[in-house]
């Protein structure tokens, strides 16, 4: 890219300095999506003009590799700033128009809730519903389980893992509650046939789907300004700034430069970690199973994003999750049908860093394997999308849960004596590094853990906090293993 566009785009963001702040208002009427031109289709290209958009505040939607274009929300005086110091582009749509063309057959949180109540009362031997939260203004944010040990005091629950599904951590994501629920749509019929591999895994696994944390600021979506991406947080007159759920996550919260600390920001992360009803809720549902897997639905991009979001920070399971995420990708379709599919890798790799997000805080604070998919390529597309959008990622997630399910290995921590030092042991594995502050792994109350791993040797070893501990060997070949370590 030329010195000299740059040092436009650094002009435009002194002229922009008014408006932007008049983005974030949730009863603007004048916001505008403007395609921005990258000038070039090479992804490290885009990458850095996708940066350098967010640094000078502008809300960066999506890119779309296909025609180069880098998506903004911003206001038509913007846009002119924009043009006048040389920044191309073309207009999509304005705020107006999106808001009137809003279809009413999307979910709001009350369909959600409706649909989770009916297949909760239509399959009461293979889910229980559970609200994991309020929302600031009153709303219930819904978590359904579908197991077949679905019971709250059920022991036998213990011996599985869990994974969890969650859509509409941003608010204009319409389509994002559409995916999540659609696993409990498809997985639940699917149980009552005893050869469906849906079925196996289900008698296997304990599955939470989460489809729409962020209820209040769906309903400023479908009220007020139909872009809004934060939950409703309000000052004490009363005035909507909202918080950023996904910049809210205790895991490298404000850690990288990929949040903001300004309220008008789109990505402001609150005043402190976890202050949020919406991502306390997750958190504290991913605290009580200890997930072995997440998958996270946002839009758009087309991406499946891996650990970490911070910048240059990889995981030490990096080859898993560049492994199943290529695999997901590549059976993903792009919505443009020109034969490209999405493409996965981290997401300071393939968009800008972000810190305090969900993938990353489910992956370091439990091991979990964990994905953000970026769908579609808008926030709100034509209702007609959402029968090809569910079935091209319906077939992703029942692969993503078949490869896991096979590269499973379960541990048994048992004790020699009566003591209670189950719940308190942890797990380290010799390939397995921690050293972005991850937590150790650790054992459930009935002494389980489980841990998806690529194939190959591993050295497992169970530790106790008065320094005791039992190990093993195990080989992981593509099939399901447990092991028993005694202390």
């Amino acid at each position: 890219m030329a010195p000299r566009y740059w040092f436009f785009l650094f002009l435009a963001s002194m002229t922009l300095g008014f408006t932007l702040d008049r983005v974030q208002h949730p009863a603007s009427d004048s916001l505008v999506r403007f395609a921005v031109e990258s000038k070039s289709l090479d992804p490290n290209v885009m990458r850095e003009m996708v940066g350098r958009l967010k640094q000078q505040g502008l809300d960066v939607a999506g890119v779309n590799r296909n025609d180069g274009t880098i998506e903004v929300i911003t206001t038509t005086g913007g846009i002119q700033a924009l043009k006048t110091q040389g920044i191309n582009g073309s207009l999509r749509e304005s705020h107006s128009a999106s808001f009137l063309r809003l279809d009413s057959r999307y979910l709001n949180s009350q369909k959600v809730e409706d649909e989770l109540k009916s297949l909760q009362q239509r399959f009461p031997d293979l889910t229980r519903l559970e609200k994991i939260g309020t929302s600031l203004e009153g709303r219930a944010i819904w978590a359904l389980l579908l197991s077949t040990t679905p019971h709250a005091n059920d022991k036998n629950a213990l011996s599985k893992p869990a994974i969890i599904f969650d859509g509409m951590h941003h608010a204009r994501e319409i389509m994002t509650p559409e995916v999540v629920l659609d696993v409990a749509q498809t997985i639940l019929p699917e149980a009552r046939s005893k050869n469906s591999p849906l079925a196996n895994i289900l008698s296997r696994w304990n599955i939470w789907i989460v489809p729409m944390l962020n209820v209040d600021g769906n309903n400023v979506v479908w009220t007020k300004n139909s872009y809004w991406r934060k939950n409703a947080h309000a000052d004490e007159n009363s005035k909507v700034f909202g918080v950023d759920l996904n910049r809210n996550y205790p895991f490298m919260w404000s850690g990288c430069n990929g949040s903001s600390g300004s309220k008008n920001s789109d990505t402001y992360r609150g005043d402190q970690a976890a202050s949020e009803p919406e991502s306390t809720a997750l958190i504290g549902l991913a605290r009580r199973v200890l997930p072995t897997a997440s998958l996270s639905y946002h839009s758009f991009s087309e991406f499946v994003l891996y650990p970490f979001g911070c910048g240059e920070l990889r995981s030490s399971e990096n080859l898993l999750h560049a492994t199943l995420g290529k695999e997901m990708a590549d059976m993903l379709p792009s919505d443009s049908n020109d034969g490209s599919t999405y493409v996965a890798e981290t997401p300071w790799k393939l968009l800008y860093s972000a810190d305090g997000e969900s993938m990353s805080f489910m992956h370091s604070e439990f091991g979990a394997t964990a994905f953000t998919f970026e769908i579609n390529q808008e926030f709100q597309p034509d209702y007609g999308m959402r029968e090809q959008t569910l079935v091209k990622h319906r077939k992703a997630w029942q692969h993503f849960l078949s490869r896991i399910d096979r590269n499973l290995l379960s541990i048994r921590v048992t004790q020699t004596q009566n003591e209670n030092f189950l719940e308190s042991a942890t797990i380290e594995f010799d390939t397995i590094q921690h050293q972005h502050g991850e937590k150790p792994f650790r054992t459930n109350s009935a002494g389980q853990f489980f841990k998806v791993l690529d194939p190959g040797k591993y050295l497992v070893r169970a530790r106790l906090p008065d320094g005791r501990f039992a190990e093993a060997t195990v080989e992981m070949n593509g099939e399901p293993k447990y092991i028993e370590l005694n202390l």
